[in-house]
């Protein structure tokens, strides 16, 4: 049995133990996801797979990715997902550009916005601002003196076919704050903008929301110029904090 397999019927082992079936209903209604649950807390869930994950720490990086993929695409319980996420953000020294190939396949696999959100702000976000500042040099209203290395990326996944994808692409940068790249940041709202979906309308106020807490009139000025194509529900969310200063 390979370390991977080993690590998940541990896992599941320890999630049956904790199983609740009629929470377990419950949240699988709640979550609308068509994977059922064991019916474990996300208390429990991360307790129990911090407490496991302590026989089972990556040698390498290549290992760290392995277990990764092998829990996403074997999962047959939504908390076993959870516990990837757990297990994903447990190693830092892993969390590295080099990996954002293995969190967008997990974006791509799960599909849903318990891990997406999770992925795109602990994962994919930690992985380009752990590469330090150096990779974004930024003036005030964060105004990008050079192009970060993020947005080559952010800028392919606002085109994907995968909303889940575009949604990570506005997302990623929700916990920069004066790091933000704000250039970065309205061009893909702007690209975005003309989408119906909730979640994507969400995700473009929430962004916008996340920056204002550092600069509230460069997101009041770029909502005032484009509030043509920004939907009501991306400039409510956008105004939330400011409107709060305000009052």
């Amino acid at each position: 049995m390979t370390k991977q397999k080993e690590l998940l019927k541990r896992l599941e082992a320890e999630f049956v133990i904790c199983a609740d079936r009629q929470r377990a209903v419950e949240q699988q209604r709640y979550m609308k996801s068509q994977m059922p649950y064991f019916g474990v807390t996300m208390p429990e869930v991360k307790k129990i797979t911090k407490q496991v994950l302590k026989e089972y720490v990556p040698e390498d990086n290549q290992e760290y990715r392995d277990a990764l993929v092998y829990l996403f695409a074997n999962a047959k319980q939504r908390e076993v997902w959870y516990a990837g996420l757990v297990y994903a953000q447990r190693f830092t020294k892993y969390i590295t550009e080099e990996n954002i190939d293995v969190y967008e396949k997990i974006v791509r696999m799960t599909n849903w916005w318990d891990i997406v959100d999770l992925a795109a702000q602990n994962l994919i976000d930690a992985a380009f601002i752990n590469n330090a500042y150096d990779r974004l040099l930024v003036t005030d209203a964060g105004k990008s003196v050079d192009e970060s290395k993020l947005a080559p990326y952010a800028k392919n996944w606002i085109k994907d076919d995968d909303l889940w994808i575009r949604r990570t692409a506005l997302l990623v940068q929700l916990k920069y704050k004066s790091a933000t790249d704000f250039i970065l940041l309205k061009k893909l709202i702007l690209q975005a903008a003309h989408e119906k979906d909730f979640f994507m309308r969400k995700a473009i106020g929430w962004a916008l929301r996340a920056y204002s807490y550092v600069e509230p009139q460069e997101v009041v000025s770029f909502i005032t110029d484009n509030k043509d194509k920004l939907s009501t529900l991306s400039v409510r969310e956008g105004l939330k904090v400011v409107k709060r200063k305000i009052q």
